[in-house]
């Protein structure tokens, strides 16, 4: 008896994935901006950072992995439309690359060298920028997107693939 053969990733632990990432996405306003929960040395933040990276992170590895176990990750480019905008800085300027795939998404967040998001009295669903360098010829670039669209965008994928 085999034990493990490849990773198993099904689609109820991506949609477990999806709806915490997008949980903690909206979530984030509320309890650090909009609360009655203080603490004087942040710590709450910190944490709170902590888990949302690590759960995005995870949604990531397991959605790579389940395109890497032969799921077309170009039939996703539809359902990514709405979640953000992909600029690429080469040499003669900027390129926005409006066409990209859940996989796209997932190598950015996977090789990202910096993630920014600023929370502002107001804004209750905030951008995120990931940051990075392409290894191959060491241009910049930067993924600006809504994480909980993007979490939205990944249940509604596995939807019309898991019927």
């Amino acid at each position: 008896m085999e034990l493990l053969g490849t990773h198993k990733v099904t689609f109820g632990q991506l949609r477990l994935l999806a709806i915490q990432c997008h949980a903690l996405d909206i979530s984030a306003y509320h309890l650090l901006l909009d609360s009655t929960h203080t603490d004087g040395v942040e710590k709450t933040q910190e944490i709170f950072e902590e888990l949302f990276t690590s759960q995005l992170l995870s949604l990531a590895i397991a959605l790579r992995t389940k395109f890497n176990q032969g799921l077309d990750h170009k039939a996703t480019v539809p359902y990514m439309s709405c979640c953000g905008l992909l600029y690429k800085y080469k040499k003669n300027g900027k390129e926005e690359t409006i066409n990209f795939s859940m996989k796209d998404v997932c190598d950015k967040i996977i090789h990202a060298e910096r993630i920014s998001r600023q929370l502002e009295t107001g804004v209750q669903k905030p951008t995120t920028s990931l940051l990075g360098t392409n290894n191959r010829d060491k241009s910049n670039w930067e993924l600006s997107m809504s994480l909980s669209l993007f979490s939205e965008a990944v249940l509604n994928w596995i939807h019309s693939v898991d019927r």
